[in-house]
């Protein structure tokens, strides 16, 4: 068991001497390891370059003997050839389908899902107005728009009829909301 704990002791410490020689190394000799980047980050870029411009011979060199085959095995014209080759695109109708298509289809999600936001907010107004849990401004002036509209009433009145003048008032309420 010791010679695990020191095997992974003398692990542990080679791996910090590594990381502080090459820290030391680095903070040394930074402006050598900058341009050495910047070198290898042209290379790589070089290299790319060079492998697509490979690949694109590559492609010519097929299509071209694509064509001379074409030409010399069915006796096609250089005419026909061409139009077979050119007639890659996409038409006007294609592009105008797409757009109309994406509009629709855009507007019908929008338009839902504004109404469906709209009424969603409607009904949790709706639902704070009938069912208060904290006081807030609003319910301070229900409140006093119930005291008015009962000022007639006992104040030990049955939670029914308070609750149907709940409505009443809410109902009032957003009709001048609506009005307005």
């Amino acid at each position: 068991m010791q010679q695990v704990r020191a095997k992974v002791v003398h692990a542990q410490k080679a791996v910090q001497e590594t990381f502080f020689s090459v820290k030391e190394i680095f903070e040394k000799h930074n402006v050598v390891f900058t341009i050495g980047a910047s070198l290898a980050s042209a290379g790589a870029a070089w290299a790319g370059y060079t492998a697509r411009q490979m690949h694109q011979k590559k492609v010519e060199e097929r299509l071209n003997s694509i064509e001379h085959a074409m030409t010399t095995v069915h006796n096609l014209e250089e005419e026909q050839v061409k139009a077979l080759t050119s007639g890659i695109g996409v038409s006007y109708t294609a592009c105008a389908a797409t757009a109309g298509t994406t509009f629709v289809i855009g507007y019908g999600f929008g338009f839902r899902g504004g109404r469906w936001f709209t009424l969603r907010k409607i009904q949790k107004q709706q639902q704070k107005l009938l069912n208060p849990k904290t006081p807030s401004r609003l319910s301070q002036v229900l409140r006093r728009q119930n005291s008015v509209v009962d000022f007639n009433k006992t104040p030990n009145s049955n939670s029914s009829s308070s609750s149907s003048s709940k409505a009443e008032t809410v109902s009032k309420v957003l009709e001048g909301t609506q009005s307005a």
